[in-house]
């Protein structure tokens, strides 16, 4: 897989474990949305078992959070997707609603509505900001929470999964970072979910591995 889907892939296709992750695992977290709204960029993750040892790097992007209502999205659901997903997904549409925004050479949103406890969200939908790819939108029910972790460094913003390859990806408000810096956010994972593997730094940002020739090899398949 091209390094440049590889948080895509990990974000559409991350199913919960089971069904007590749904209130994940009952830890309230330290969120409000006011903190979260607004760029943060991908600088790390924290593969989880099955994460592929020779994975060549992981993307830098940078993703833009937002909050946005009901009403909203259930317009951008009526007016995109066919019949069927709308009486499926309308229903499903309640409570804080947040866009994550992901700023790859295909930009891509995803929205996550909150369930459980503080700081849980399950998403509800994915698609193209464009819009073109309607049959290929994506609904899913995969399971993060969003804990914001400050530290002497500034501001960490870790999206803990309950996957099987990522057991959290890691954000900070400005690019780069050392395995210093993401020492507390290691602690603070293994503390909460026990032994973790090491923070995988992301290694290229976006505008350095797209160029021409390399946009001709992508398959969005």
């Amino acid at each position: 897989m091209p390094p440049i889907f590889l948080l895509l892939f990990l974000f559409l296709g991350i199913k919960a474990e089971n069904a007590n992750k749904t209130s994940c695992g009952g830890f309230q977290a330290n969120f409000d949305v006011k903190s979260v709204v607004g760029t943060w960029y991908v600088v790390a993750i924290i593969p989880e078992k099955l994460f592929p040892e020779n994975t060549e790097h992981v993307t830098c992007y940078r993703v833009e959070f937002s909050e946005t209502d009901e009403a909203g999205l259930r317009w951008l659901v009526n007016s995109t997707l066919e019949s069927k997903t709308v009486t499926d997904m309308v229903g499903r549409i309640t409570g804080t609603i947040i866009r994550q925004r992901y700023f790859s050479e295909r930009p891509f949103d995803v929205w996550s509505k909150t369930v459980g406890v503080k700081g849980c969200f399950q998403q509800l939908l994915a698609l193209d900001t464009d819009k073109s790819a309607i049959s290929k939108a994506v609904t899913n029910d995969a399971i993060m929470q969003l804990h914001l972790l400050e530290t002497s460094n500034g501001p960490f913003l870790l999206q803990m999964l309950w996957g099987k390859m990522v057991s959290a990806v890691i954000y900070r408000r400005k690019e780069g970072v050392t395995q210093d810096q993401l020492k507390p956010a290691f602690e603070f994972m293994s503390k909460l979910r026990g032994p973790q593997r090491l923070p995988r730094i992301c290694a290229k940002s976006l505008r350095d591995i797209i160029t021409p020739h390399s946009l001709k090899q992508l398959s969005y398949d």
